[in-house]
């Protein structure tokens, strides 16, 4: 069997970044058909600026841009559907990518989330519950597609990188159904439905820590390509440090039978993964098992919830709050009855819009809980509500409480945050 290519390139020019990753796979020319419609695939999920890493860098969406006009395609369409709750085009424009998309020629920008001609797609051998998704037409029709993830920290599947930026061409009701179901194999599902031409993946600032819109951004300077998704997400994993065999993304393409992980079956072209090798912060592995003392009862829940909650963990651990609040019971997303094994009370804390229905039942059962409002919740509402044990907000008449408290809890945490990263 052939070997999965990918290839690592590390530097300080992203355009020739990209195009020398690229010839390492046959080069532009070869890849991308003149005269063709090109579909280009960032990540921007979130509102994020451009020196975030909380999207794909312009820079290296503008790199890409110039890179496949070599190849003298008739279109390149950028497109993208961002998270649930949040709008695409605004979260286009404060990453800075339209502006780096326009300005390097890009023909048309779409917003998946907005597109009303949609196809109905069968999935085949499905390995999660779904079963089908709707995909618009022009990402269906189109010549070519170009992946451009970057690589972050992520609550939800502990990485995302190639294939997790797929999930960016459904609208917002698939967001949610395969968030409600195995995650990991709906990836696969949708993978082996939609499978770009090749990816380009954004390493010249990947993100650690509390992601993926709550991270840091690291310094690695490297671009990385390939045809396949789960070669390239496998290669970034070893860059950084991650164990794949810790991570249940890998588990799920190999029952799909998605593309290849194994090493002995991936040739690296360019740099060397130990040449580029740098090891990030990744707090996500033990899921929600690294706070044993808490009660956590989760279900349906989006993955900016779940982000907030482990940074709310971790934030209540920074400012010796952890231990004092143990025991307590924690609720997160979309209950169709109250979880067994609660007690009502301050003890119980609900987040999210998502569970006011579950509020409202209890209250019927003449119970009570705190609710942290929001979709998702804003900092540092879960926090403080289960520090103070009331209300977010009740009781503070001075909105400069509010400022202090926040500007020396942010000093404390990322003091603390500094120590788990150099540990």
């Amino acid at each position: 069997m052939a070997k999965s290519i990918v290839s690592i390139v590390k530097g300080k020019d992203p355009e020739g970044m990209v195009e020398q990753a690229l010839d390492h796979l046959g080069g532009v020319k070869s890849l991308i058909k003149a005269g063709s419609t090109v579909v280009v695939k960032p990540n921007a999920g979130h509102e994020g600026a451009p020196d975030s890493s909380v999207n794909t860098s312009p820079e290296v969406v503008s790199a890409t841009i110039r890179v496949l006009k070599k190849a003298n395609p008739g279109k390149i369409i950028l497109a993208e559907a961002s998270a649930i709750g949040c709008d695409t085009m605004e979260c286009l424009e404060s990453s800075g990518i339209k502006a780096a998309a326009e300005e390097a020629g890009v023909d048309e920008i779409r917003d998946i989330k907005s597109d009303e001609d949609l196809v109905k797609k069968q999935i085949n051998n499905p390995t999660s519950d779904i079963k089908n998704l709707d995909l618009p037409r022009f990402l269906l029709e189109a010549d070519h597609l170009v992946n451009l993830p970057i690589f972050k920290s992520h609550v939800s599947m502990v990485f995302t990188c190639a294939l997790k930026n797929l999930k960016g061409v459904v609208q917002d009701l698939h967001h949610y159904v395969m968030h409600c179901t195995d995650l990991a194999a709906a990836m696969m599902d949708l993978g082996d439905l939609v499978q770009p031409d090749f990816t380009v993946v954004d390493m010249i600032r990947p993100m650690e820590g509390f992601g993926p819109h709550s991270g840091t951004p690291t310094e690695m300077g490297c671009v990385v390509a390939g045809k396949d998704m789960v070669a390239i997400d496998a290669t970034a994993c070893r860059m950084v440090g991650l164990p794949i065999e810790k991570v249940d993304y890998f588990d799920a393409a190999r029952e799909k039978g998605l593309g290849t992980f194994d090493e002995d079956q991936i040739e690296i072209l360019g740099n060397s993964i130990e040449e580029v090798a740098k090891k990030l912060y990744l707090p996500y592995l033990e899921g929600f098992d690294a706070w044993p003392e808490y009660n956590f009862h989760v279900q349906r829940a989006c993955s900016t919830c779940q982000g907030l909650l482990a940074f709310t963990m971790s934030k209540l651990k920074s400012l010796a709050q952890y231990d004092k609040n143990k025991g307590i019971h924690i609720v997160l997303g979309r209950h169709n009855k109250i979880p067994e094994g609660i007690e009502f009370g301050k003890d119980l804390v609900l987040m999210g819009d998502c569970s006011l229905a579950l509020k409202k039942k209890i209250e019927r059962e003449g119970g009570s809980c705190l609710h942290v409002g929001g979709c998702p919740p804003g900092e540092p509402a879960p926090a403080w509500t289960i520090v103070d044990r009331k209300q977010f907000g009740e009781g503070i008449t001075d909105p400069m409480e509010v400022r202090n408290r926040q500007v020396e809890e942010e000093k404390i945490f990322k003091e603390w945050l500094r120590e788990q990263m150099r540990d």
